[in-house]
């Protein structure tokens, strides 16, 4: 096969010498690969499989795990620092858990990309990459968030209302409970993807938690379990 445009999105040993990596590729989507030999190549070349490294890459095979023939660096890795590493970390682990294999994500490709560049030029806007990111993420996968009507009554969503987002349907007007709701205000810079401030992204990452969790099918998220264990080392 032609090489292919590629980031690693995991890795780990597998036998005496080798690798087994999951990439997202542009034509491919999510693909498993044995790198054979790997741990036995030179430091440069196994620093090529490091992770926000854009590469080319060629493979073969047929069925779920395929074997990798080709690798080449396309250009200089992305350089996340302190907490973007950890969102980085975050996008590739829901990538990881999330994407079926070998299902063409030319899109989620393109958004993962440009979450890697604002990550690395932009410390002040993290929080806003990664639900942008995570938006573009459900719509691919087919889950997209319906952000335009209450789902009990047709109606718009106001912005001065109190709304409970149901992962399966979508929001509907919150008539009290102690559950987390989410104003119309905040969906409504969701859905037009600006006009974020603190409030609004903090309900929205609350929303988000949950619609992701419901997909998860209660499988945790490690990288999550170090942003929390990062926090609190943070906070003594």
């Amino acid at each position: 096969m032609e090489l292919t445009a590629a980031f690693v999105l995991h890795h780990r040993p597998y036998r005496e010498t080798s690798l087994l990596v999951d990439v997202l590729s542009r034509e491919y989507g999510r693909v498993s690969l044995v790198a054979r030999g790997q741990r036995q190549q030179s430091k440069r070349r196994r620093n090529m499989m490091q992770l926000f490294q854009p590469l080319w890459l060629s493979w073969y095979g047929q069925g779920e795990l395929l074997t990798l023939t080709q690798v080449e660096a396309s250009e200089a890795a992305y350089r996340l620092l302190g907490n973007a590493s950890l969102c980085g970390l975050y996008m590739n682990e829901l990538l990881y858990k999330l994407l079926p294999l070998q299902e063409p994500e030319p899109e989620l490709f393109n958004a993962y990309q440009q979450a890697l560049v604002a990550l690395q030029t932009d410390n002040s806007q993290q929080q806003r990459t990664l639900r942008l990111f995570e938006k573009a993420l459900l719509s691919q996968l087919g889950y997209g968030l319906q952000l335009e009507v209450d789902v009990e009554s047709g109606q718009p969503l106001k912005d001065e209302l109190q709304y409970v987002y149901q992962p399966d349907s979508g929001p509907r007007l919150h008539r009290g409970g102690s559950v987390p709701v989410v104003s119309g205000r905040s969906l409504r810079h969701l859905r037009e993807e600006q006009g974020f401030d603190e409030a609004s992204l903090k309900q929205i990452k609350t929303l988000m938690r949950t619609v992701i969790n419901y997909y998860l099918g209660g499988r945790p998220l490690h990288s999550r379990e170090l942003f929390a264990g990062i926090k609190q080392l943070n906070s003594k």
